[in-house]
């Protein structure tokens, strides 16, 4: 909904109590504040990579949430969104649709990369409730892509929080209202649609920004009553607040939204056609708790340990087939495509191949494994990435295979991570990194185009004063390889849970990626150089150019190949011909069925 001035005309009817009930908090809201609150910290002269660390982001979290449990707060529930219905379609493509324009922006602005930030621009933030109580929040676009998994993953990881976080198959905050409908207490959120909900009369909205320490126990915040607002209003007989929040952005008003003082007499004006219409019959329906999965599912008991990027897809995957939408959502379709998957947004060089593009096959295969508890099979998912427009893109189309090819592609996956692991057994936080180089070295050399890892890997050991884009593009290659084999181990995850019987080789997948690192772990701009170095120091790149089918002897005399082809481009495109001789294969893994890969 997100009506402006509506939150801070109903603030004016809310009464300062103190915060000691049973509390529920809207977890992605949550995230967010803290999560601009650190981005303040970064000083003018650091570069737009210079983001907070997750370590910062998570610490912030779990240091605000102990901070209300040391004034005797008690938290009852964290819910996070799992699955976000068809109506929000429009929304979050409006949504990639600004990150993906930012990012470009970027682009234009930094052409030589991003300077480096004077040491750690983060390293004095301060956790506490201050973390949320600036009432100017910026939810801006340039966020750490994995900010949601990442403070997902640290609350599981928590003894205290871990088992109040949900992650919910639909939307986190009507997951909130119904809980404080059927159990009262407060709900804790920065959203305004959620004053239009009836909590019980026993149910209360507090917003993040009113939250204020009392005396050395009390902590006290600006409770708001949708039942106490409407009688202090004289409306409550006459459809409240959530008439007010419908007269307040009527899309048939030719003169545009009016003022809530305006709305509320509307209101107290009422006549029966209006809140009859169709229109507010719509309204009200977006307002209504809806159930995608039924209660007794066994996929509700996964679902909890998933990212809600993977957990949207595994609930599309149940409902393929079912035709169950209302009004407002059949005029919200997600468009032709049967599945579909947001990935994060990278920060990358919009003008070379996607950061995604590498570990498309990894995540091919990992779709294909839903189809072992749909209802109907898809022969298709849509992924989008970036977008350039609302009108002409329509997100990639990826191939799912069928079974035969999953357990070749299995088997083949399963012996590249087993020599990965045994090759670098004994600093196996690197067997992660090499999975990256060697994807990047095998297509790199049939695509006959710059090798990236390697390139870095020889100068790593300088030190200029910025990132550059080729550092900054493979830091998001890296990530990219890493994120598609956690999704692929969390939908062998939900896939085991529900008992599902599958091949040998697809229970040897899901052991390999027991070990994945958590995303704290990853690499990351700010110290991939040096991990660079520790990877060449262990002969990192010579091994796996080697499990790759490219002794590293031969990296060199690639590049200056590369160079010579690049200058005999030049000349041919002059001519207007462009010869370029395609590659044997370009499979990833077509050197793992060599006799001489051990």
């Amino acid at each position: 909904m997100g009506i402006r001035g509506f939150s801070a005309a109903v603030s004016r009817y809310g009464i300062l109590l103190p915060l000691n009930s049973d509390i529920v908090i809207d977890g992605p809201a949550l995230v967010h504040r803290i999560s601009e609150y650190c981005m303040r910290y970064r000083p003018p002269s650091s570069g737009f990579a210079a983001l907070p660390p997750y370590a910062t982001l998570n610490r912030m979290v779990i240091c605000w949430l102990n901070e209300l449990k040391s004034h005797n707060v008690n938290v009852r529930r964290i819910y996070f969104d799992g699955y976000l219905p068809p109506s929000k379609w429009e929304v979050r493509k409006t949504r990639l649709l600004r990150q993906s324009r930012a990012m470009r922006a970027m682009i234009s602005s930094y052409p030589t990369g991003s300077a480096k930030p004077p040491g750690n621009p983060h390293w004095h933030v301060q956790g506490g409730l201050h973390l949320t109580s600036d009432v100017t929040f910026k939810n801006t676009t340039r966020k750490p892509p994995f900010l949601i998994p990442a403070v997902l993953e640290a609350l599981r990881h928590d003894q205290d929080w871990g088992p109040l976080v949900k992650v919910v198959p639909g939307e986190a905050d009507m997951f909130c209202a119904q809980d404080v409908r059927e159990n009262g207490g407060t709900l804790i959120t920065s959203d305004s649609d959620l004053l239009v909900q009836d909590l019980g009369l026993e149910g209360n909205v507090v917003f993040f920004w009113t939250i204020v320490e009392g005396a050395k126990t009390v902590v006290k915040a600006q409770k708001m009553s949708l039942h106490h607002i409407n009688r202090q209003l004289g409306i409550e007989n006459l459809g409240g607040l959530p008439r007010v929040a419908f007269e307040m952005q009527r899309s048939d008003r030719p003169w545009g939204d009016i003022d809530f003082d305006i709305a509320v007499q509307n209101a107290k004006q009422d006549r029966e056609d209006t809140l009859n219409s169709p229109a507010y019959r719509s309204f009200m329906e977006e307002l209504e708790m809806k159930h995608y999965v039924p209660s007794h599912h066994p996929v509700l008991s996964p679902l909890s340990n998933l990212d809600p990027r993977i957990s949207e897809v595994v609930i599309q995957t149940l409902l393929l087939g079912e035709s169950k939408s209302t009004t407002s959502e059949k005029k919200a379709l997600r468009g032709p495509e049967t599945l579909s998957m947001f990935l994060p947004v990278l920060i990358e060089n919009r003008n070379s191949l996607s950061a995604w593009t590498q570990s498309t096959d990894v995540r091919q295969l990992a779709y294909s494994f839903l189809q072992t508890f749909a209802r109907r099979r898809a022969e298709w998912i849509i992924e989008y990435r970036t977008l350039d427009s609302l009108v002409s893109q329509t997100g990639r189309r990826i191939r799912i295979p069928d079974q035969e090819e999953i357990v070749a592609d299995c088997v083949q996956l399963v012996a590249l991570l087993e020599k990965l692991n045994e090759s670098f057994s004994s600093t196996s936080h690197m067997q992660w990194l090499a999975f990256a180089v060697y994807w990047d070295i095998r297509l790199s050399t049939s695509e006959k185009s710059k090798i990236t890892s390697a390139t870095l890997v020889r100068s790593a050991t300088s030190q200029p004063n910025t990132y550059s884009w080729d550092l900054i593009h493979f830091t998001a290659q890296v990530h990219g390889h890493l994120y598609s084999l956690r999704i692929m181990k969390q939908i062998l995850d939900v896939v085991f849970a529900m008992d599902q019987d599958l091949p040998a080789p697809v229970q040897q997948l899901h052991n390999c990626l027991a070990s994945l690192p958590l995303i704290t772990e990853w690499p990351t701009i700010e110290n991939m150089s040096d991990t660079l170095i520790e990877f060449d120091q262990i002969g990192g790149l010579a091994i796996t150019a080697d499990i790759a089918g490219v002794p590293k002897g031969k990296l060199d005399a690639l590049r200056c190949i590369r160079k010579k082809m690049t200058e005999k481009k030049e000349r041919e495109k002059k001519k207007k011909i462009i010869k370029v001789k395609k590659p044997v294969s370009t499979n990833p893994y077509s050197i793992l069925d060599q006799e001489n890969i051990g």
